[in-house]
């Protein structure tokens, strides 16, 4: 593929997340859409008609002999094999995000990717909030001095879904797989070092789940849950994952960090992060940046396109981070490299984080990431 080219890309899935790999490449207006596959062909026809994508395909070799990128929008256990392949066929490949259910999956993928010389993100859009761009611009220019400690909260207040593959380990369901990884990589971003040790928890404060319909697209569950109340149920089907963690640790320079997340706990805050450095305190909430320090007013930092400018709903937001994350991985295959494209390196390197939190949940004591 030269780089004035038009990549034809084709997507694995047709749920949730296929939508949003869709919408995001189909925003850039760079692309083809030409191939989508599903284990479901009559969601994914519907889908395919929605976007204008111009062929459904039984199989993924069919896929990948149609398209030069791949993009992996199916939940994290079926994400190895689609890589793999896809890499080892030369294709580019934007898996989304937990890249995959274990550290050693997602070494094996990265490994794939740098033999076969592929372009590859992941994705991790939130880092691509322009907040937290500015916010990383702020740390590095020293505005807070020293980083000692960082914290974030998300205590969401989702009511109990009925059964569904979040609930599920094997498929890479829970709250730390799932929403815990972009919490882990935001830090990772906004510090720009790794972690090195930690201690976790990990919350199991639903442990039967309702057998209600069998969703594909798993915002009908939460769309079911919201209409039923949420019930929380004695008998059912058993739920295998956390629906929360507590997770303390520190990176290789020393800055602690803390985290706490709860998906059913009532209300609350649904996403904070605060840095507190030797001279100030920056914090993110609700997309509001402020700066804070001893004997000074709080200053509010209005960042053009950040999740308080312009979009009028988080789905919109979402979407727009979906077309950065787009831009920059088409960037990025034809010369334009961008630090802040998310790629397998930034997967891995959470599953490395998780791994360590698993372990530490189990031995009760701090882990090496």
């Amino acid at each position: 593929m030269s780089l004035a080219d038009r990549p034809r890309v084709g997507v694995i899935g047709a749920g949730w997340g296929a939508k949003l790999h869709l919408e995001g490449f189909k925003r850039t207006g760079r692309v083809d859409l030409v191939a989508l596959t599903s284990r479901t062909r009559g969601t994914a026809e519907k889908l395919a008609t929605e976007y204008g994508v111009d062929s459904v395909v039984d199989t993924l070799d069919e896929l990948i002999d149609a398209v030069d990128v791949v993009s992996v929008a199916t939940p994290p256990q079926a994400h190895e094999e689609a890589v793999l392949r896809a890499a080892a066929a030369g294709r580019h490949v934007l898996c989304d995000k937990p890249m995959a259910l274990d550290s050693e999956a997602s070494e094996a993928m990265l490994r794939a990717v740098r033999e076969h010389r592929v372009h590859h993100a992941t994705g991790f859009i939130w880092r691509l909030d322009p907040a937290f761009t500015h916010m990383r611009r702020l740390l590095a220019e020293g505005v807070v001095g020293r980083p000692l400690h960082v914290s974030t909260t998300c205590t969401m207040g989702v009511p109990v879904l009925p059964f569904t593959w979040m609930y599920e380990e094997r498929h890479g369901g829970g709250a730390l797989m799932q929403h815990g990884t972009h919490v882990l990589d935001r830090v990772r971003y906004l510090l720009g070092e790794e972690f090195s040790r930690l201690m976790g928890r990990l919350h199991r404060d639903v442990t039967v789940a309702e057998r209600g319909p069998r969703f594909h697209n798993v915002l009908d569950a939460f769309a079911y849950a919201g209409d039923s109340g949420g019930r929380r149920v004695e008998e059912g089907v058993p739920v295998t994952v956390d629906t929360g963690y507590e997770i303390l640790g520190e990176t290789g320079s020393g800055t602690r960090l803390s985290f706490l997340e709860s998906w059913h706990s009532a209300g609350g805050r649904s996403d904070h992060v605060e840095i507190h450095g030797e001279e100030a305190t920056l914090e993110w909430a609700g997309g509001v940046v402020r700066l804070l320090g001893a004997g000074r007013e709080p200053e509010d930092i209005t960042v053009e396109g950040s999740s308080t400018s312009g979009a009028n709903t988080p789905r919109e937001h979402g979407l727009r981070m979906w077309h950065r994350l787009a831009d920059l991985f088409l960037d990025d295959i034809q010369g334009g490299a961008d630090g802040a494209l998310p790629t397998l390196d930034d997967g891995h390197q959470v599953m490395r984080v998780v791994d360590a939190v698993r372990r530490s949940d189990k031995s009760e004591h701090w882990e090496s990431v």
